[in-house]
């Protein structure tokens, strides 16, 4: 079950680096400009850092090898490190409304200048490509904290297009001395909240699903059932379950195997069968089988 985390780790602190410089960068144009959107904006870059930092501190635990004390390895470390992103993230949305409801009682808020524009457009770009990179290398090395990394970027992305036409549209109010339109960039703030605290639910219930043994999909166990089946001495898959550890599936399964067949032998053929499954769905990490007394050769 070992696993080369390094492009996870490369990956994760070039985004660490990215949106340390990010957040400043919106931070600053968020003031300067006098964009709350943008400032909104700013602090979910910056909750980003602490989630890209957990991330990377988990991807140096979950490579570790099994040990006595954790026999099947430290992979389930990943769906501890989304279930933080996902929490901080709640905790972002939570607090960029607080922020944004107490300015409009309080009517602390203008239409922001024209350079709070292209800071949106910018870290658009820049979010979109960290999170295609991040969320490509995610898939290829199965990592459920790398994935839920780079659907916050994705998060970071749709925040800074609501924050592109929020202060759009508070500009256009300004200039053209429309009152209500002054409404667009505070809203724009409330919408970027919630569309943050939608990823982090949806990122956080699939993190508890693994850390309460969800099975892998039915297709999935389907394709192990026809792949052990098909080594030469099986004669029926009696059952398979499944459950991730980490990145990877751990299989227990209990075949049919003829009933005369010597302790030897149904031991070879369950090397078979494991050595096969694990070739064929690389997800696999591990094959415990049962042997089954089966039908008796005519």
């Amino acid at each position: 079950m070992q696993t080369d985390y390094s492009k996870g780790e490369k990956i994760t602190l070039y985004c660490l680096a990215g949106n340390i410089l990010l957040s400043i960068f919106k931070g600053i144009v968020g003031f300067i400009g006098g964009s709350k959107a943008m400032v909104a904006d700013a602090l979910h870059s910056g909750s980003d850092v602490i989630a890209t930092l957990v991330v990377y501190l988990c991807l140096k635990i979950a490579k570790k090898p099994a040990d006595d004390c954790h026999m099947y390895g430290h992979g389930k470390i990943e769906a501890i490190a989304a279930s933080s992103v996902a929490l901080i993230l709640i905790i972002t949305a939570f607090f960029i409304v607080m922020s944004i409801i107490k300015s409009l009682i309080s009517q602390e808020f203008i239409a922001p200048y024209p350079v709070a524009l292209a800071a949106a457009v910018i870290s658009i770009v820049i979010k979109e490509i960290m999170f295609r990179v991040t969320y490509n290398i995610g898939k290829k090395i199965n990592s459920e904290s790398i994935i839920a990394n780079a659907w916050d970027h994705r998060a970071d992305a749709y925040s800074s297009i609501g924050t592109f036409f929020g202060i759009l549209g508070s500009i256009m109010g300004g200039y053209y001395g429309i009152e209500w339109l002054k409404y667009f960039d505070p809203l724009a703030g409330i919408l970027v909240a919630g569309l943050i605290l939608k990823i982090a639910v949806d990122i956080l219930l699939k993190a508890i699903r693994n850390l309460m043994d969800a099975s892998p999909e039915a297709e999935k166990i389907a394709r192990i059932n026809e792949i052990a089946e098909g080594v030469e001495g099986v004669q029926a898959i009696s059952w398979t379950k499944g459950r991730y550890i980490g990145r990877h599936i751990i299989v227990d399964m209990a075949v049919e195997i003829d009933a005369e067949k010597s302790v030897h032998e149904g031991h070879e053929i369950t090397l078979s069968i494991k050595e096969v499954v694990m070739e064929s769905v690389q997800e696999v990490g591990d094959v415990l089988i049962h042997i089954n007394p089966g039908r008796l050769k005519q």
